[in-house]
């Protein structure tokens, strides 16, 4: 019911119930997370062995349906590594010094936007409203207008980052991201890992640019997959790594064109690759997942979504245009650089649209 209702509307109302078994895909999870949100990061601890689900590293790379995934959990799992209260998880390998280092990648100036444009009239945009109104005041110099601006920004028109509050693990009460209860979510917004918990420290650091696009000759079939053999070949191509602490953007090269119908995304077995890595967040020219779901994967549809938020604590930043951001690498010959993504702080919500800066 609940994914006939996003089909055909793409919306549900606050009074739809929340339901967080294994087979609702994020599709119905954005609706019911987006509709209620509407209404200190630190070093690296050893893992309890009371967190659940266990954070026992047994490092699983071959993830090829929901039986490997479910087997793959404990050791992706985040819970408890950095306390029991922690609501930024991998944003814990972000510090100082790697804000340092991130800001000793600047040496040309080179500044790049690489949000979306969007208007009003933007193709996939839910929900809008948007009116713009003139005004004068009795003295001539105070004229001037003001806008109404409304929006659903889940989805894969707005550039968005994804707070970890956004999707629920399937183990009821439990179900979120440290083991924090789905009751913190209710329609005044979520008590424990709003946005605003990303929005307080910022998303700062370097970012390592993997043009897979490149690396397949183009821009990948929209509906391609993308596995850790690809990372590692854009990797290879242009002689970068990532490591602790970086926001690693991968550049498929459909753009717009991926929709929730048919989109290129990450395979699952890129979940071990990024853990490994240590990276803080993801992002791509889509929403990371691939639409539809490969076969094999039928509870877990959308395995970056539904494992990287809730397990590793991994924020996603949706819809990116990593076109303009590719360009600008190659025009500096280098594919690390500083970059700085600012979410909003608006308390309890499941995103913020958000326009990252990369520096050269």
């Amino acid at each position: 019911m609940v994914d006939a209702a996003i089909r055909k509307g793409d919306h549900l109302a606050m009074t739809e119930p929340m339901d967080v078994s294994y087979r609702l895909s994020r599709r119905s999870l954005i609706a019911g997370a987006a509709a209620l949100a509407v209404a200190g990061c630190g070093s690296e601890t050893t893992e309890p062995a009371s967190a659940k689900p266990s954070t026992a590293p047994t490092p699983i790379t071959a993830i090829e349906n929901d039986a490997d995934l479910e087997r793959a959990l404990p050791s992706l799992s985040n819970w408890g590594r950095w306390g029991g209260d922690d609501q930024i998880g991998t944003l814990n390998f972000m510090t100082p010094q790697t804000t340092l280092a991130a800001v000793a990648l600047i040496r040309t100036g080179r500044v790049v936007p690489f949000a979306r444009e969007i208007s009003s009239t933007t193709p996939n945009l839910r929900d809008v409203t948007y009116k713009m109104k003139r005004y004068d005041d009795p003295l001539p110099e105070e004229s001037g207008c003001i806008d109404e601006i409304g929006m659903t920004y889940h989805g894969f028109a707005v550039t968005h980052v994804d707070a970890l509050c956004h999707i629920f693990t399937p183990e009821g009460k439990q179900g979120m991201y440290n083991g924090y209860s789905v009751e913190e979510v209710t329609e005044g917004g979520a008590q424990r890992l709003g946005i605003e918990k990303i929005g307080e420290i910022g998303i700062v650091g370097r970012g390592v640019l993997l043009d897979v696009a490149e690396v397949r000759g183009g821009p990948l079939e929209v509906g391609s997959v993308i596995r850790p053999d690809d990372l590692e070949a854009a990797e290879r191509l242009h002689d970068v790594r990532v490591g602790e602490g970086d926001i690693v953007f991968v550049r498929n090269g459909g753009g717009v064109g991926n929709t929730y119908q048919r989109g290129t995304g990450l395979h699952a077995s890129c979940l071990s690759w990024l853990r490994e890595r240590r990276a803080s967040v993801l992002s791509s020219d889509s929403d990371s997942d691939v639409h539809p779901p490969l076969p094999g994967f039928e509870r877990w549809t959308e395995p970056m979504h539904m494992v990287l938020i809730p397990y590793l604590g991994m924020p996603i930043l949706d819809n990116t245009d990593l076109d303009a951001l590719a360009k600008a690498c190659a025009a500096e010959k280098r594919w690390a650089f500083f970059v700085s993504v600012a979410p909003w702080r608006f308390k309890g919500a499941t995103s913020s649209p958000v326009n990252p800066i990369a520096i050269f």
